[in-house]
């Protein structure tokens, strides 16, 4: 056994790969093994893994016909050998000491999960994710239950497993898996499930991993992804029998609401950003089907009070061109915004 089992899925990850590994193998804290499931790659991926193969016998290398990410990592928890598991992404890279920083965590509180920040790459420009929960403080389960499950169930922002170390204990006598058939926010299924069985949490304020958000991004890919449906099924899941959460079914049913406007808020400024692959027609009409959705419609229009609150003028007007369905008055908010962040 030992103390940490890294889990990275790989499929065409040949840009980055290599300084995935380079900061892998120059970790602080040794006592760990890196296991890369490649997901069927078509690139140099596999023989990029092989090469750092031959000289370390911490990398193991799983090889499987694509299957998704879920796929992957879920055969790297099966595989793996360690204590604690953490994963990380092939485009990312994290910071020398983040393994030792994370793992002094849980052992020094005697937690099962404990989260950090990280620090988002994009086009060339870096920006800080700030804990959203008070750091250094233990959660047990009381707290998890009544403040972490229900801003999962709310809010996407929290979702990623990437920058969290679990109890291998935990993941696996829970039999907690990355879900099947979900080709976007598997990370936070994941993160309810593990959280709601989890008996003690901790949040630290430190920034060791980097996530690279790379031109073809499943976040950016916005010609060739259905973000709405994959927001809709999201709505329709049922988690509280799913996943045995012990909330009431009209509180799910409000903070669903509230993640599925947050969704579509975010999705009307991706749609309408200029210069993606999409013509014009086809985001008019794209927009005009979320908006217009019964779905949208009653959420926004039940919760409007809960959805409304602590919004800037901007927000607030962008929230009633959604609730009134105007995509035209969507367009020029938009265009405005978007010319303003281009001058400032």
């Amino acid at each position: 056994m030992v103390a940490i089992s890294v889990i990275i899925p790989v499929f065409d990850s040949e840009k980055y790969l290599a300084i995935c590994i380079d900061f892998l193998l120059c970790q602080t804290f040794t006592d760990c093994e890196f296991i890369f499931i490649n997901d069927g790659s078509t690139d140099s991926s596999r023989s990029i893994i092989e090469s750092f193969q031959k000289n370390n016998k911490q990398i193991y290398l799983i090889n499987q016909e694509n299957n998704g990410v879920s796929s992957a990592r879920n055969v790297g928890i099966k595989f793996s050998k360690g204590e604690y598991i953490s994963f990380i992404d092939a485009d990312d890279y994290i910071e020398k000491d983040f393994l030792m920083t994370l793992y002094q965590s849980l052992i020094q509180n005697n937690c099962e999960i404990v989260t950090s920040n990280f620090i988002t790459e994009q086009d060339g420009k870096s920006k800080v994710e700030k804990p959203l929960f008070e750091v250094n403080k233990l959660f047990l389960k009381q707290e998890i239950q009544s403040e972490i499950i229900p801003f999962f169930i709310k809010n996407d922002a929290m979702n990623t497993a990437c920058n969290k170390m679990y109890s291998s204990k935990l993941i696996k006598e829970n039999a907690i898996q990355f879900p099947y058939g979900v080709s976007m926010g598997e990370d936070g299924l994941f993160n309810i499930q593990a959280f709601n069985k989890a008996k003690s949490v901790l949040f630290i304020d430190y920034n060791g991993y980097f996530y690279r958000e790379v031109s073809n991004s499943a976040t950016r890919n916005v010609a060739t992804k259905d973000y709405f449906k994959i927001a809709i099924d999201t709505y329709f899941l049922d988690i509280k029998n799913k996943f045995k959460i012990d909330i009431e079914n009209n509180t799910i049913q409000k903070l669903k609401s509230i993640r599925l406007i947050e969704i579509v808020n975010s999705l009307v400024h991706i749609y309408l950003k200029p210069n993606n692959e999409m013509k014009f027609l086809l985001k008019y009409n794209y927009v005009r089907k979320m908006i217009c959705d019964v779905n949208v419609q009653f959420s926004i229009r039940n919760y409007w009070h809960e959805i409304i609150g602590n919004k800037t003028k901007y927000q607030q007007f962008i929230l009633n061109c959604i609730k009134y369905k105007s995509v035209f008055l969507l367009i020029l908010a938009t265009y405005y915004s978007n010319l303003r962040n281009q001058t400032s």
